[in-house]
């Protein structure tokens, strides 16, 4: 399964994910974005986590900075940690990523891992923005993807259905 959840900023993609894996009985791989709130100088950090490593707040792990709803993308943190996270996932693993947006544009190797996931044997859980970018819409037009919208993937019974796919253990095809 390659499911895509999308959405706005604001729009419940996150919520869907931690939803659905309150319900998957299987190891998680993969990485999560977090922004914290704007310091004194109106800069809103983002950080980028891996699933299965401890939570760091530093250079080597902030992809970016957000001031007044525009965003300065530092693509060098994609290409080591993100790389590096997705490179040591094993096949057959279920990998989520939240969320992928435009940060990651100008992170060719990072694009490149995202590419080998999706285009094999991994169940991938991703929150994408609803934006219209070339990697945005190369995810979203993969013949193997599913799309729904962040409200879809926030109903029970869709998170129920899902988790009970996902929790088979076997990548679906």
């Amino acid at each position: 399964m390659k499911l895509l959840i999308e959405g706005c900023s604001g729009s419940g993609k996150s919520t869907a994910i931690r939803r659905l894996m309150k319900y998957v009985q299987r190891p998680i791989w993969g990485l999560w974005s977090e922004k914290l709130p704007a310091g004194p100088e109106l800069d809103a950090p983002v950080y980028l986590h891996s699933y299965r490593e401890g939570i760091a707040y530093g250079p080597e792990n902030r992809i970016g900075l957000c001031r007044q709803r525009q965003a300065t993308a530092f693509p060098a943190v994609f290409e080591t940690l993100g790389v590096r996270v997705l490179r040591e996932i094993p096949e057959g693993s279920l990998v989520l990523l939240d969320e992928i947006g435009f940060m990651e544009n100008e992170a060719p190797s990072f694009r490149a891992e995202l590419q080998r996931l999706l285009d094999g044997p991994f169940d991938l859980v991703i929150a994408i923005r609803d934006k219209h970018t070339e990697l945005l819409d190369q995810i979203r037009s993969h013949p193997q993807t599913q799309v729904v919208g962040a409200r879809e993937a926030n109903d029970e019974a869709f998170c129920c259905c899902v988790a009970a796919q996902l929790s088979g253990g076997e990548a679906a095809e």
